[in-house]
Order: structure tokens, then sequence, then C-alpha cells
């Protein structure tokens, strides 16, 4: 006789067998159209090859000219804010190091995968609002707080939300569904009511699909729990604040993010206000760069 306990066990993990085998249904389906160009694995191997030079990167990007102009167009753009126009690849690589270079590629090389899916059942300029305001607020909040990692949260950032625009792309009507916005309520429940997992495990799937570092993949999967890491803190607090930047009407700053969070940090009103006005304002750079397929208010 199988006890209640062992039984509701069973039905737990029966469940997730079938949550995860539908994750991997996406990510399949979604990978025949969407795959990172060449350009970032290779860039990728120079960056864990101790042997590489800053050369040997500059002469991968120069062979894939459409990357090269969006590392530029971002580099000289509301990120970095040089004096100076950063004209060529070699000034890029030497002014911000081959790490930063790397996700500037990873930035422009997965955007332009994601182009190609189809993401006409939501909303792709709130999308991409929501996700760009949310990757500068935590790459403003990561400079602030001395992460040597800024560059890659600020990836981890833009692509939190990445699992929408695969679900968009197999499966429409849910994307639909998920997209029913609730006053203060967080996304990710509306998501697990509709699809039985929400878009943050799936986004941390398609990483690991896409072989994107380990801490990028924990961050995605664990950007609703608070956790007890800078970075983490940071994730949960950053992707709150970019959909109340987006949508001031619907989200409250007090209502999305516990107090003792912010208080924790150390940072108050005026910190808060400031990194979504700065991004806000940075957005304006960053969206065509990121997204010059969409009919952006901007």
């Amino acid at each position: 006789m199988v006890t209640p306990l062992i039984s509701r066990s069973i039905g737990r993990r029966s469940l997730l067998e079938k949550t995860v085998m539908k994750i991997e249904e996406y990510i399949a389906k979604a990978g025949r159209t969407c795959a990172l160009p060449d350009t970032c694995h290779r860039i990728q191997e120079l960056i864990e090859d101790d042997s590489s030079t800053m050369d040997d990167i500059a002469e991968v990007l120069s062979f894939d000219p459409i990357i090269t102009g969006h590392v530029l167009k971002l580099a000289n753009s509301a990120l970095y804010n040089f004096s100076s126009e950063v004209e060529t690849v070699a000034k890029a690589v030497t002014l911000l190091g081959a790490d930063a270079v790397y996700n500037l590629v990873l930035a422009t090389g997965t955007s332009t995968a994601l182009a190609k899916l189809d993401t006409s059942s939501i909303d792709l300029d709130r999308h991409w609002r929501t996700s760009i305001n949310t990757a500068l607020i935590y790459k403003r909040f990561a400079k602030k707080e001395r992460i040597k990692k800024a560059d890659s949260l600020f990836v981890t950032g833009l692509l939190h939300n990445v699992g929408e625009l695969i679900v968009a792309q197999v499966n429409p009507k849910a994307a639909e569904a998920c997209e029913q916005i609730t006053s203060n309520q967080p996304l990710h429940f509306i998501q697990q009511e509709v699809l039985g997992f929400d878009y943050a495990t799936l986004g941390a799937m398609l990483f690991k699909h896409w072989r994107l570092p380990n801490h990028m993949v924990n961050l995605i999967l664990n950007q609703h729990n608070i956790g007890s890491s800078k970075e983490s803190q940071l994730m949960y607090l950053s992707s709150r604040l970019g959909l109340v930047s987006v949508f001031p009407d619907q989200f409250e700053v007090d209502r999305m993010i516990p107090s003792q969070l912010t208080e924790g940090l150390g940072y108050n009103k005026n910190d808060i206000d400031g990194a979504i006005d700065w991004a806000n304002i940075g957005a304006f750079s960053v969206f065509a760069i990121v997204c010059p397929q969409s009919s952006a208010v901007y």
C-alpha cells in the first residue's frame, strides 16, 4: 500500500518530469530557429584559452561585420559614456578588456538570434523596454557595489525574460495569456499557472543550451528568489524595477520589493528613483541596437 506521503511525493516527481520534458520540447523547437552566431562561441573559446591575445579576439570580430557594428554602437552608448568615440574593435578591446567585449558580443549575438523568432503574439516593444531597463539598472547597481562582472550582469539582465520569446515562437496563445498584467502581481505567477513553469526556468535552460557561463544560468533561474549573494539580490531588485520603470501606473516599488531588501542593501528612495531615471534615459541609445526590427516608440 502506498502511503499518502509517498503518493504525494510520486505525484510531485511525475509533475516535475513532465514539466522538464515540456521545457526541453520548447528549447528543441525554438533551437532550430535561433542559434547563437559562431562568433559568440569562438570568442568564448578565446576567453577560456590562456594563450589567446586581444589581437585574436579582434581578428575573429573582423570576420563578422554585423556583430562588430553592434558592439561598437554599444561601446559608444550610454553603457559606457566614453569621452571620445570608440571607432575600432581594437580600441574597444583595449578600453574595455576581453571579458567586456565578449559580453557585448553576447548581447548583440543573442539579440540577433532571437530576432529570428516569431514574436507577433506579444508586445515586443514592451518586452525589450523592460529587459533593457532591467539590464541598465542591474549594471548601475553592480557598479555601485563594485562588482567586477558588471558587463556580464548587464547581459543577464537583458536576457532575464528571454523565455517569453521562446514561448511566443512555440506557443503563441500561451504567450498571450501570460502577457495579461495584474497590478503589483509578479508575472511569474501567471506563467506558472498557464505553462506549469515560468520564463525564468525556460530561459535558464536556453542559456544551458547555448553553453553560456554557469553563473548567468543560475542568476536567470533564481531571479525570483532574493538569495544571499549580492548578484542574486540585485537581479531580484533590478527585474522588478524594470517593470516599475515601464509600467509605473501598474507596479509600485513598495508593493513589488520588500523593504528589508533595499534596507539590507543600504538603498534609499533616491537610489531607486535615480536608477530608474538613468535606465529610462539610457534605454534610448540601447534599444535601437538591441532590437532594430521593432517599431519602438523611441
